[in-house]
């Protein structure tokens, strides 16, 4: 069973807007894609910088406990690990503890999730932001994309279809 795929042009943020889905219309799973975010957010309050052509998406499901939240943060980055892997049918991205991937000791993507309780359900929200075509200019770290790195054109749709895919093999 696939996870429906829900694309907005535009929204604060996807974390929220699959908050939304589950509080205001009974929606128990799936992917939230935009082309852009306003409010985009990363760990600890940062704001995730949101560029029109790369990926800004969130997971979400209902989990048991927050014990398999817990885990989730390994699970999911060694899916994108597998994924980005096969696209460039090359192994060299590594992990930057807790939530981020690096090409080249520079920052490709990040994670972020959360939780929250709806109708006495637990549910889990998987914010991710990939870097495919652009990437912003950080003075605390250095960033790159994709097209940069290896001159690949990822279609967003193509790869959420995967994404969820990977997520449900490991999450159900």
């Amino acid at each position: 069973m696939n996870k429906a795929i829900f694309y907005f042009d535009i929204v604060d943020s996807t974390n929220d807007e699959a908050k939304k889905l589950v509080e205001n219309f009974n929606v128990n799973s799936g992917l939230v894609i935009s082309d852009c975010q306003n409010k985009g957010r990363g760990r600890f309050g940062n704001t995730w910088i949101s560029m029109k052509g790369n990926f800004m998406g969130s997971v979400f499901f209902p989990v048991k406990n927050y014990k398999n939240i817990e885990k989730l943060q390994y699970s999911v980055l060694k899916i994108l690990l597998k994924i980005f892997s096969k696209i460039v049918k090359k192994k060299i991205f590594t992990v930057k503890e807790p939530n981020d991937i690096l090409v080249k000791k520079k920052k490709v993507s990040g994670i972020v999730i959360e939780s929250f309780t709806s109708k006495k359900k637990l549910f889990a929200v998987i914010g991710i932001g990939i870097n495919f075509l652009k990437n912003p200019a950080i003075s605390k770290y250095k960033t790159t994309n994709f097209k940069k790195e290896f001159n690949k054109s990822i279609n967003k749709l193509d790869f959420a279809k995967i994404l969820t895919k990977e997520i449900e093999k490991v999450c159900k």
